[in-house]
């Protein structure tokens, strides 16, 4: 799939943003911006770093797991590049990842990606763990989540069962046999790394480190001298984040922002708020994380490895 380039996604941005202006009227929102405690900005920026710290423990185990063992430095800056492509469809751009350990270490992409769609599995179940709340005090929520738990546990064993593999790759071995390897490298690699302990283990942990940017969220409301329940907080943000993110739109744009403020308001938010709050809080945690992998990558891609040829 091919990345859209970043000025066309810049321009959606900013037109949906003015949408959402218009919508709460410019001029109330402009009020409600100046009075926001733009010090809760920065706590956002801290804890969504918390998020990523933690994400990176994730990330780390499973490449050991799928036996890539890379220096502490070298895998830092590989995690933190691959934020920069959190802005793609459903963050498959963070395939990207498999290139970068390619050229660094020689590893076999067959080996890599199972990697990062397994790290981004745990990322939705660390959701879904979440927002299971949601089942309880919102039906039409629960259903939504019981069906996306559905839709993932019909793709765990679809990429655990030998008997769809073999199929796979005798399909794969008449036609393309060179590729039959990989495959094989493939389905390895995602026995080892989904066992059911491992995936549990690490949707706990994406759990953990998401609920830092639910506090986030949480404060962000505060900022904006409205109060919703820190477990109402974390229903919105992350059931707003499962939109965006099975939407497969770039950054989940429009659908987690539309998610977001819609919520806010059913909650008693007022408009001008809900899109304030929907604003801070996709500008410290979408954002930021971009902005802050694409200048990990331009700072550090010379320093890493004089050998790297990106």
């Amino acid at each position: 799939m091919k990345k859209p380039p970043v000025w066309t996604l810049i321009i959606f941005a900013i037109s949906l943003y003015i949408i959402m202006g218009i919508y709460a009227d410019f001029e109330k929102l402009f009020s409600v911006m100046k009075e926001f405690r733009w010090e809760f900005l920065f706590i956002l920026f801290f804890l969504t770093t918390l998020n990523y710290l933690l994400r990176f423990v994730k990330w780390n185990f499973f490449l050991k797991k799928a036996g890539i063992y890379l220096d502490i430095k070298d895998n830092l800056f590989v995690f933190f590049s691959g934020l920069s492509m959190i802005i793609t469809p459903g963050k498959i751009g963070e395939i990207w990842k498999g290139w970068l350990i390619k050229d660094i270490s020689g590893e076999k992409l067959s080996k890599t990606i199972p990697v990062i769609i397994v790290e981004r599995i745990t990322d939705v179940l660390g959701f879904v763990i979440i927002s299971v709340i949601g089942i309880v005090c919102f039906q039409q929520i629960g259903y939504f989540v019981l069906v996306l738990l559905l839709i993932l546990s019909m793709f765990w064993i679809i990429i655990r069962s030998k008997s769809v593999w073999y199929w796979i790759i005798s399909k794969i071995e008449n036609r393309m046999e060179k590729h039959a390897e990989n495959l094989k490298t493939m389905h390895n690699t995602f026995e080892i790394i989904t066992k059911p302990k491992y995936l549990i283990l690490m949707s706990g942990l994406s759990a953990a480190g998401w609920f830092f940017e639910c506090v986030g969220m949480y404060l962000v409301v505060l900022g904006f001298k409205e109060y919703i329940n820190i477990v109402l907080s974390a229903l919105v943000f992350s059931i707003a984040s499962l939109a965006g993110a099975i939407s497969m739109v770039p950054g989940g744009l429009g659908i987690a922002e539309g998610t977001l403020f819609g919520l806010l308001q059913f909650f008693g938010i007022s408009s001008a708020k809900s899109v304030g709050i929907s604003l801070v809080v996709r500008f410290g945690t979408l954002w930021y994380g971009a902005v802050m992998g694409m200048c990990i990558y331009l700072l550090f891609k010379r320093k890493i490895r004089k050998n790297i040829k990106i």
